[in-house]
């Protein structure tokens, strides 16, 4: 289905031999009133329907038309050669067979357009005086109007099979027709009609109207301003435009939609607005009504303004009621496709055994953390354990209840770790846990539960009893953002694992990998934490405290942005130190090696870094374990107890 083959059908709708030569005649620069009336004489059918028509109420002239000189005379060139169009083509309205519904409603709709597009130039606005050109005759317009869908005809009679099953479709599925033709067929009917028309030989800027009468406003007046559309046909296509709107309104399936299409056009191409509108479609379906009889169309049951309105708004309706319905079915399946991702998500991070997870997460969020650490100068712990005598179960008891004692470890942990912390099995009976920003002691605390934990609960499974002990090996270090350094720290805990099983089994060695240096800072950062300040002097439960800190994300501020804020250092001093930075050395290490900043000031940004002090207050407001007056003068007690932030060398501030 191509442009190119419905041009090329024989069946194509062709013009008779008169109406071509008025064509030809209405084009020369003087036109002669009696030439056309000769040519419409040579055809005695055309004739009588001429006089007919000079005679019906569609004109209203006085007295008694009886020679077609005098029709010709009164109803002008143009009238007369439009009219005769217009007489020609609408034999096809009496079309009988499969196709002849489909006919009759292209008529209906092409003789409703045809009315609006003659009123159109009775319309306040820039389109109604046209704006650009001559503003055209009613006659024009009308002849416009009814030859909008002319693609619509040929497609009706070229391929009217594949053109019916289309706009069956379009129409049951609520689609725009021109987008549904031009998805199936890379062109739509304008584009048939304004190819035909052109081919007939009908006036450019008639044309040019039959080609973009399914245009938007917007996209008319984009073609008007980029100059692709000839000036003579500007006003002629807005009516074409707003006369299409009219037809998709009164004669389309698809009411609500249509009138806001109605609504917009009219608004935007002619300020018609709300009682103008109605009193224009009266006048639109009136006029329709009398170019029916005229043209021996029928028009059927065509509602007035009133009940098209009513049609519309019970369709919109509907339309909203349909759609709530299809959003809440859609939303249902998008819950329900999104459990099913977080499922299938946590299987692959999950180990199918235990539910902890599996290595490849672990790797992956210690490698994360570490580059976290590195920034804030954090501490990262490794716990690195090992089932004891685990062969030694596997070959008394068998594998069903080996698998039973890995669950058995995996439920000891789930009950000691906090949910900060990220167990998983490593492979066969090794188990490793991240924490973050653990102290030695607490790292070492850890483990011990752990240790405890598993012991206890592996003391027989299954009613098997098995005695299962497990070795834990400890490394803690402010990591280095390198490649190797997550391998490096779980080498380390592997390594102290290795020397508690050498070391007599179910206990825990620890590897402090912290310089003396940075073991004394972190102590201090510990003690400048507001949680660890509020615990120590006894303002809030410890219990409390924790359990608002599990509410609270890390800020994971930059150091040189803190230290910016609290006013320590300013922008010059933060960009300094960034550029003397040597390898391997932290922010901090670089501020207190040039004297920027002391230890106590640095301990605590440090401390802020890792945890805000005014989110974890809020935390405790929203909690009801203090208000806010209470909060603000422990805060301020807290800032009370730390460092000067005043800078070290007012020399230095200001170069």
């Amino acid at each position: 289905m191509t442009l190119e083959r419905v041009l090329a059908a024989p069946g194509l709708p062709s013009l008779p031999a008169v109406a071509i030569r008025l064509l030809e005649e209405s084009r020369q620069q003087d036109v002669d009133v009696n030439r056309i009336a000769e040519l419409i004489a040579s055809d005695p059918a055309m004739s009588v329907r001429l006089l007919k028509a000079a005679n019906s109420s569609f004109f209203g002239f006085r007295g008694e038309v009886s020679t077609v000189n005098r029709a010709t005379a009164l109803l002008g060139a143009g009238g007369v050669v439009s009219l005769a169009l217009s007489f020609s083509l609408s034999d096809d309205a009496l079309k009988m067979g499969r196709t002849a519904e489909a006919y009759r409603a292209y008529w209906r709709r092409c003789v409703v357009q045809a009315a609006a597009a003659e009123l159109s130039t009775d319309l306040p606005g820039e389109g109604g005086t046209g704006g650009r050109g001559a503003t055209p005759a009613k006659g024009d317009r009308f002849l416009a109007g009814l030859l909008c869908d002319l693609g619509t005809l040929a497609l009706l009679k070229t391929c009217p099979a594949e053109a019916a099953a289309l706009w069956s479709d379009a129409e049951e599925n609520r689609l725009e027709l021109s987008a549904r033709e031009r998805a199936e067929w890379g062109f739509d009917h304008a584009a048939v009609g304004g190819a035909l028309a052109a081919r007939w030989g009908l006036p450019e800027h008639l044309a040019a109207t039959v080609a973009r009468h399914c245009d938007t406003p917007e996209r008319l007046e984009s073609a008007i301003a980029g100059g692709s559309l000839p000036a003579s046909a500007v006003p002629l296509a807005r009516a074409a435009v707003l006369a299409s709107a009219v037809g998709d309104h009164v004669c389309g399936a698809d009411a609500g939609p249509a009138l806001g299409r109605l609504h917009h056009v009219a608004g935007t191409l002619f300020d018609l607005k709300g009682e103008a509108l109605t009193a224009y479609l009266e006048k639109v379906l009136e006029r329709a009504d009398a170019a029916a009889g005229l043209l021996e169309v029928d028009l059927g049951q065509i509602g007035s303004p009133g009940d098209l309105l009513a049609a519309a708004n019970e369709h919109l309706a509907e339309l909203a009621t349909r759609r709530a319905a299809e959003a809440d079915a859609l939303a249902d399946r998008h819950r329900k496709l999104e459990a099913e991702h977080r499922d299938l998500q946590q299987q692959s991070l999950r180990d199918s055994l235990t539910g902890l997870y599996n290595r490849p997460y672990l790797v992956e969020a210690l490698r994360r953390e570490v580059s976290v650490c590195a920034r804030t100068g954090s501490t990262l712990g490794v716990i690195f354990a090992d089932v004891d005598r685990f062969k030694a179960v596997n070959d008394t008891y068998g594998h069903a209840v080996g698998d039973r004692v890995l669950r058995a470890v995996a439920g000891a942990f789930a009950q000691v770790l906090r949910r900060t912390d990220v167990p998983a099995r490593f492979g066969g009976e090794e188990f490793v846990v991240m924490i973050s920003r653990p102290t030695e002691a607490g790292a070492r605390a850890v483990a011990e539960r752990l240790r405890e934990a598993v012991a206890f609960t592996c003391r027989s499974v299954g009613g098997i009893e098995v005695k299962t002990t497990a070795s834990f090996g400890v490394a803690i270090a402010v990591p280095l953002d390198t490649q190797d350094a997550a391998d490096k720290l779980l080498a380390e805990a592997d390594a102290a694992m290795y020397e508690a099983k050498k070391t007599g089994r179910d206990r825990v060695v620890l590897r402090c990998l912290l310089s003396p240096e940075e073991q004394r800072l972190h102590a201090a950062v510990a003690g400048r934490r507001f949680s660890r300040w509020l615990s120590a002097s006894g303002a809030i439960p410890v219990r409390d405290v924790g359990a608002a800190l599990t509410d609270l994300t890390p800020p994971d501020s930059p150091l040189g942005a803190l230290a910016r804020a609290v006013g320590v250092l300013d922008e010059i001093q933060t960009d300094m130190i960034a550029d003397v930075q040597q390898p391997g050395e932290r922010f901090g290490e670089s501020a207190v090696r040039l004297g920027l900043l002391n230890s106590e000031q640095l301990a605590d940004l440090l401390a802020r870094q890792q945890e805000d002090p005014r989110a974890l207050a809020d935390a405790l407001i929203a909690r009801g374990h203090a208000d806010r007056a209470e909060m603000d003068a422990l805060l301020e007690a807290h800032a009370a107890a730390g460092p000067s932030f005043a800078p070290l060398d007012p020399n230095l501030v200001s170069a």
